[in-house]
């Protein structure tokens, strides 16, 4: 059955002239309002309106990589990998930072598709399930978005690295080490993707009777938390022999204190930290950290859409698991 302005008025409660002034966005109506009357014409399935410019055919579709960028390493190594892929995948790709509210989001979203943007992705961690929901009603299928973040139940199809298999690879390297008293420095609980992490590292421990994970700091992914780590590393009395830390920044911030403080790597502490930055390569000693490959990351994301472009589906949950591998250096061996 056919879906009039009637059926959307009756499913918001705003009168049939407010709803179509919305969907043509005319006239005087609060953002609040527009944004809460096309999620509900999108999720009844109402037709509306592509206001995305048409490119001539032989030129590259556009595509937003939607951010809350910070300063640092992670960051400009993550948009790296996409202007490598764009130039590979023959696409224009562009950064557009956001605050984690949804409203910047989905605000956003809209005023990329009347610019001719032709699909967009999202790499925001710190946006909770309900929030992409409201990405998902708000934007028709005719603009496909992908996720590269890890949620505990995902909404838009998502492409993203396999954080918990990463931090299985960490724990098996230092356990053929010979490392038995292991200890670890997480990310922040409330990203998903740091669970995986801090999940795949202790339950490899839990598999193996004879290693014991006598230490665990709850850290933030900042190089603070890393040199917080160490502090309360002091103050144990059974301390670890080898540590692995969520991400490279804690685990530069925890290297850098510790040798201040007197201790080698790997022969008093070993490290391992995750995403392999190229800070990794550029510390003495040079640390051992799960690489994580954002151009991979990237082409499957680019080919993800341009699928989608080509045939608009409805989205599934479905999620693409990019895998990581371990680049072993001197913070972890230990010496023949």
């Amino acid at each position: 059955m056919k879906v009039t302005l009637k059926d959307i008025s009756e499913a918001t409660n705003f009168s049939v002239s407010t709803i179509s002034r919305a969907i043509r966005g005319e006239g005087r109506i609060s953002e609040k309002n527009r944004r809460k009357i096309l999620a509900a014409a999108h999720k009844l399935g109402y037709p509306l309106p592509t206001n995305g410019r048409k490119l001539p055919k032989d030129q590259p579709p556009n595509i937003a990589l939607i951010t809350q960028f910070h300063p640092g390493e992670f960051y400009a190594s993550f948009f790296h990998g996409f202007t490598q892929a764009a130039t590979t995948k023959e696409v224009n790709v562009s950064l557009f930072s956001v605050t984690h509210d949804i409203d910047s989001v989905s605000s956003l979203i809209e005023k990329l598709r009347t610019l001719g943007f032709a699909a967009a992705v999202i790499f925001v961690p710190e946006l909770k399930e309900e929030q992409y929901l409201h990405i998902l009603h708000a934007t028709p299928k005719d603009f496909p978005v992908i996720s590269c973040s890890n949620i505990d139940n995902s909404v838009l199809d998502t492409v993203t690295f396999d954080a918990y298999q990463g931090a299985v690879l960490a724990a098996r390297h230092l356990y053929e080490q010979g490392y038995r008293k292991l200890g670890i420095i997480e990310g922040p609980h409330e990203m998903p993707e740091a669970r995986f992490r801090t999940n795949g590292f202790m339950d490899f421990i839990k598999q193996n009777s004879d290693a014991d994970l006598v230490w665990d700091f709850k850290g933030d992914y900042t190089l603070e938390a890393g040199k917080e780590a160490f502090a309360d590393f002091e103050t144990l009395e059974s301390k670890p022999q080898a540590i692995f830390t969520a991400n490279d920044a804690m685990a530069l911030g925890f290297m850098e204190t510790a040798r201040e403080a007197g201790y080698t790597f790997p022969d008093d502490i070993a490290l391992v930290g995750y995403d392999n930055l190229p800070m990794c390569e550029n510390h003495y000693p040079r640390l051992s950290s799960i690489k994580t490959d954002f151009a991979r990351l990237a082409e499957n994301t680019i080919d993800t859409l341009l699928t989608r472009m080509k045939k608009p589906t409805e989205h599934q949950g479905i999620v693409s698991m990019v895998p990581v591998t371990l680049e072993e250096r001197q913070s972890s061996l230990r010496s023949s």
